[in-house]
Parts: structure tokens; C-alpha cells; sequence
């Protein structure tokens, strides 16, 4: 068991939480998880958007 750095509690899995005074590292793979995800869900939608348009235009050519 490791003592957490921050809190100084004990992590009973074994993953003390590793920060800096300035956020450090966490911070950084906390944006970029933000990021990517948010990027995720744009694309996400863009394909959902383009599936619907070539349907649209596939029907509209039947008539």
C-alpha cells in the first residue's frame, strides 16, 4: 500500500496519485482526455450527420 501525496491517505491499490504544486502531469492527461473524448463525439456526430445526408440525397434521386 502507498500513502497518497496530496491527501497523504492510504491508496489501497497501490497508485499514489502523482501531482505537482502545479498540477504536473495529471493535469496534462487530464486535458488531453478531455480533448480527445470532445473530439471523439465531433466525429461522432459528423458520421451520424454525413449517413443521414446520403440517405437523404439516395431517396431524393428515387423520385
Amino acid at each position: 500500500m502507498t500513502r497518497d501525496r496530496v491527501t497523504g491517505q492510504v491508496c489501497p491499490i497501490g497508485r499514489a496519485r502523482r501531482t505537482t504544486a502545479a498540477g504536473g502531469p495529471t493535469r496534462l492527461r487530464s486535458v488531453l482526455h478531455y480533448f480527445f473524448t470532445g473530439l471523439l463525439v465531433a466525429m461522432c456526430v459528423l458520421i451520424a450527420w454525413f449517413a443521414g445526408y446520403v440517405v437523404y440525397k439516395l431517396y431524393e434521386v428515387q423520385r
